[in-house]
């Protein structure tokens, strides 16, 4: 097997599909891709990704379930719940003392239930 140098993989033009490149510019730009950008960011680490998978799978689910499928304390699960919250991705509803959580943008629940298929 032959090694490349890497003057051999480099590009002799910036630029090759012009028309390819302007369409990915424009798709990228659009609101709803950059909306999907800010969300995804936002769920990047592991508990938070449980969290908003678990309510793919579960329309809704109060904070000691949560709790208890992150395996963590209540505190640290509604510690991410708040978080998700703050950023608009998570709804959260009282019912008596307890408060429940669920996916709020329906262009990100769609999105997620892709993943659930």
């Amino acid at each position: 097997m032959d090694v490349l140098d890497k003057a051999d993989i480099t590009c002799d033009q910036t630029l090759v599909e012009t028309d390819k490149v302007i369409k990915v510019s424009d798709f990228l730009g659009k609101p709803n891709i950059k909306k999907y950008f800010y969300a995804l960011s936002k769920i990047s680490d592991e508990k938070k990704l449980k969290i908003v998978f678990s309510l793919i799978a579960q329309e809704s689910l109060c904070v000691c379930d949560i709790a208890y499928i992150l395996d963590c304390s209540i505190a640290t699960a509604s510690h991410h719940l708040r978080k998700l919250y703050e950023e608009n991705i998570l709804g959260r509803e009282k019912r008596g003392k307890m408060a429940y959580y669920f996916i709020k943008d329906d262009d990100l629940k769609e999105l997620f239930a892709q993943l659930n298929k």
